[in-house]
């Protein structure tokens, strides 16, 4: 695999790593409504140094902990709209996507276009053979884009993850080499 971030474009995005100077845009729409409430790992309130650890730290789980995130943005404007990310199980050559969009971009099918772009990648790019993803039961937006994109539902899980004190079902997509080259 690869160890240098990746950059990756769609015909309105470019996914790309961060950089220092966007760590208060990244801070400002990371604490945007829906985001923290709908994802496992981040946190709320989403703070500065919370970002800049973030950003400094992306290259480094890439080479050692094999957890790729890119930010998203538009284009055009070059616009940071959210954060996609792909952890790869090499072993098993699994990788797991996660992300998410900003409030004001949303319903815009941002969201799919990074995410099957990220898919491409993994698949073709890094070998991989399965590409899954999980999200709450109640983030039915997330599901959505999971099966726009052409993840197959396997099923939930129930109770299987703790989120500010509730235990919550999740939703389990995921998609073979096959199953995507297919798509094509």
């Amino acid at each position: 695999m690869s160890r240098e971030l990746p950059h990756l474009s769609t015909p309105r995005l470019r996914l790309r790593p961060l950089e220092k100077h966007q760590a208060e845009t990244l801070c400002a729409l990371a604490n945007g409504p829906k985001i923290a409430d709908n994802t496992a790992t981040i946190p709320s309130p989403y703070t500065l140094q919370t970002a800049l650890d973030f950003i400094d730290g992306m290259q480094e789980k890439y080479r050692t902990a094999n957890l790729l995130s890119l930010g998203a943005h538009l284009r055009d404007s070059g616009e940071l709209i959210g954060v996609v990310s792909l952890r790869i199980n090499p072993a098993n050559l699994y990788g797991h996507l996660g992300g998410w969009v900003a409030a004001d971009a949303r319903n815009r099918g941002y969201a799919a276009e990074a995410a099957t772009v990220l898919m491409d990648y993994g698949f073709a790019d890094l070998g991989l053979y399965r590409v899954g993803s999980q999200c709450f039961s109640r983030n039915k937006e997330s599901a959505r884009v999971m099966e726009k994109i052409g993840l197959r539902y396997e099923g939930c899980l129930r109770g299987a993850f703790l989120k500010n004190g509730v235990h919550e079902d999740m939703l389990v997509f995921a998609a073979l080499r096959e199953d995507w080259e297919y798509r094509l």
